[in-house]
């Protein structure tokens, strides 16, 4: 185990324009894989972003914490991008 950071890099993402039911979000977003600062591998999370022109492969994301946590991968709501661009 090692610490990682709250914030990350975007390494590959996909837009999801169509929501379904049961989605992490109820707006089109991101689905992308994010290596977290301290990482060495990358994982794939939901990315809130305003449309898909404000993704890139290198953004930096920070965590967007759920407002209950249970110590499960849940506790991360999402990702938004680095700087208050979601």
């Amino acid at each position: 185990m090692v610490e990682v950071g709250e914030t990350g890099t975007i390494t590959s993402w996909s837009w999801v324009e169509q929501v379904r039911d049961g989605q992490p979000l109820d707006r089109p977003h991101a689905l992308a894989l994010i290596q977290l600062d301290g990482a060495d591998t990358s994982m794939v999370h939901v990315v809130d972003a305003p449309n898909a022109e404000a993704v890139s492969t290198g953004a930096r994301v920070r965590i967007r914490w759920a407002e209950e946590r249970s110590g499960l991968i849940t506790d991360i709501a999402c990702f938004e991008l680095d700087g208050g661009a979601s």
